[in-house]
């Protein structure tokens, strides 16, 4: 028998296609935009290779420039609409098209509800989910002044003037068109009004910008890791009233505080409380390495679906309140419960849905890495009475191996990530589990949808697709799935 030697040719990085010369960064080119994806982005097929339009929808025909090509994915926005398959209204804001958030604020709320729906089935479609219907989006009521919660970044303009507001879109950041240079933050333009919060938080930013300006501070720059004054974060109560504003810097600027307080005092008639953060990090996500209350309390009474929540500087709460009642409203409903089950609430923030779920379970488990929002949790539930409730401090991805061990058997687990959606092996963990039902909360589809894929593959099906809207005039919404045990 001979024996034929098979020579091995050393394997390397599939390549991907060269997009084509007419798409170099800075090219115009006329497209049609054939549908949207994750993050409001226009894509256009059929031309072998993945174009994305920012601010095209689906049927538009326009004149886009291309900003960047990375990693096969070339992006463009548009130069100009020809011809608009939607129409455009006139957009509130003086901010439009320089400020990042509100892409849609162009386009009447119930075209922004069929996108959205659009944009969750994309995602599925891609990712290979089948065997579901995604629901017509849940609207919200108010479409304005709707946020509890804003974050406002200090920057530094003409002249390094100070300046607090909100980031520039990176595509309009560069007269070239080509973006924000990679690792770069785009500039801060100084915040005139925002639609999306309070007429009295609207007064409070450009008072603390004149009182911290006079201070003669500067903001902090990653860059160079030079500067003070980081961002002003403000949390309101929408259903009690109250307000917290949050300044982060990256040095203890107490003094500088204290004067902004009084400032902020003047105009508004007092807060609820003002708190002093510093992080010496060149992450502006880090964790604080100090806090301190410097007026009032460092927190905000909330009221939900008849519980009163106490929210911390850096715990988290949905940011439309009651688009969130009807959110967990769903999420209980989806969870069936009869009275007898134990649950599992993991990634529970400052336990609002734990406590629902506790209405209708005999038990509930509350999971969250968030120290200060575990301990706003606990007090929540003693301050709402609901004792057949607990919180449990870690990682869910180091800790669910010993709660799952040591809970028993668990009827049904709800899950709330942040956009990065859960690791595979907490995924496997909980179908390791063998609950009847999980009730999956995302503010994400496209990991949503990888998620889901994970636990068909563990044994369950999605059966109840509902998207909630909290995010009007951005491409952005929440999605409740119900996932039942094949049997």
């Amino acid at each position: 028998m001979i024996k034929r030697r098979h020579s091995r040719r050393k394997r390397g990085k599939r390549r991907r296609p060269e997009s084509p010369p007419e798409l170099a960064v800075g090219k115009e080119i006329e497209v049609t935009v054939t549908g949207i994806g994750p993050g409001g982005w226009g894509i256009v097929g059929g031309r072998g290779h993945r174009l994305f339009v920012r601010g095209g929808l689906p049927g538009d025909r326009v004149l886009a420039r291309v900003m960047k090509r990375e990693r096969g994915r070339v992006e463009a926005r548009v130069v100009r609409l020809i011809a608009g398959a939607i129409e455009r209204i006139s957009p509130r804001c003086a901010h439009f098209q320089v400020c990042g958030g509100c892409l849609w604020q162009d386009l009447n709320y119930a075209d922004q509800l069929i996108l959205k729906k659009e944009i969750v089935e994309h995602c599925f479609c891609k990712a290979g989910v089948r065997g579901c219907r995604v629901e017509d989006v849940v609207g919200a009521e108010a479409i304005f002044a709707y946020r509890n919660k804003m974050d406002f970044s200090f920057g530094a303009g003409p002249d390094d003037q100070l300046t607090l507001g909100l980031f520039e879109a990176p595509w309009k950041a560069r007269t070239d068109g080509a973006g924000t240079p990679r690792g770069a933050l785009p500039p801060v333009f100084d915040l005139e009004r925002c639609w999306l919060q309070s007429e009295q938080a609207n007064r409070i930013v450009p008072a603390v910008r004149e009182a911290l300006r006079k201070r003669d501070l500067q903001a902090y720059s990653p860059n160079t890791d030079r500067g003070t004054l980081r961002s002003l974060v403000i949390r309101e109560g929408k259903a009690t009233g109250e307000v917290l504003v949050h300044l982060t810097a990256a040095t203890d600027c107490s003094p500088a505080a204290d004067g902004a307080v009084e400032v902020v005092s003047e105009a508004n008639g007092g807060v609820s409380g003002m708190v002093l953060s510093v992080n010496r990090r060149r992450s502006r996500h880090a964790d604080p390495e100090s806090q301190q209350v410097v007026a009032g309390r460092g927190w905000v009474w909330e009221r939900i679906a008849g519980l009163h929540i106490r929210v911390s500087p850096n715990a988290f709460l949905q940011v439309n309140t009651s688009q969130a009642e009807r959110l967990y409203a769903l999420a209980v409903a989806f969870a069936g419960l009869a009275g007898h089950e134990h649950v599992l609430d993991l990634y529970c923030g400052t336990g609002t849905l734990t406590m629902l779920l506790a209405r209708q379970a005999a038990r509930v488990t509350g999971v969250e890495v968030v120290a200060q929002a575990v301990e706003d949790a606990g007090l929540n539930a003693k301050h709402n009475g609901v004792a057949n409730c607990r919180f449990v401090c870690g990682d869910v991805l180091k800790v669910l191996p010993d709660l799952a061990e040591a809970a028993g058997e668990v009827e049904v687990v709800t899950v709330n990530p942040s956009r990065a959606g859960i690791f595979r092996a907490v995924v496997q963990g909980i179908c390791r589990m063998g609950p009847e039902r999980v009730v999956y909360i995302s503010c994400n589809p496209e990991t949503l949808a990888r998620d889901l894929i994970g636990f068909q593959k563990g044994g369950y099906r999605p059966d109840r697709v509902q998207p909630v809207d909290l995010f009007p005039h951005t491409p952005h919404c929440e999605v409740v799935v119900r996932l039942s045990r094949s049997h």
